[in-house]
């Protein structure tokens, strides 16, 4: 096997692996093997990641309505995450590579950040309408 092949069929292979565990063990059963969020775990706070398992098993259900009740930043980045990772492995294979001009934009890291942060302050908030930016099934 050629050595170039190796390391995007080993990512595959991690990520389907990933896909497939979050798909027959679904996260929003709460099944005591999956992760924890640390620092849920300590603070009692959400973090900006907190329910972003769940929503990518809501979203491998169907569920798109679900997977906004848990994290809607997740789904929100989740597009930009999909680019990057197809541009990464159309990258593995190219003799010059593609850049991914929009992750280096400081305009495009600025508003990142803030959305983050602002995401982060505002679901950690418990009263309607922010408390619905925590995680929730719907």
């Amino acid at each position: 096997m050629n050595r170039k092949y190796i390391k995007p069929l080993l990512t595959g292979t991690i990520i389907f692996a990933i896909v497939l565990l979050y798909f027959f063990f679904d996260a929003r059963d709460g099944y005591d093997f999956l992760p924890k969020c640390p620092f849920y775990t300590l603070t009692g706070f959400y973090c900006p990641g907190c329910g972003s398992q769940r929503a990518l098993s809501a979203l491998l259900h169907g569920s798109i309505g679900g997977a906004a009740g848990m994290n809607i930043l997740f789904l929100l980045f989740l597009p930009f995450l999909l680019y990057a990772a197809v541009i990464a492995l159309l990258n593995m294979f190219r003799e010059k590579p593609l850049v991914q001009r929009i992750f280096y934009s400081p305009l495009f890291v600025k508003i990142s950040l803030c959305l983050v942060l602002l995401f982060w302050i505002l679901r950690n908030i418990p009263v309607y309408p922010f408390s619905l930016l925590a995680p929730h099934n719907t």
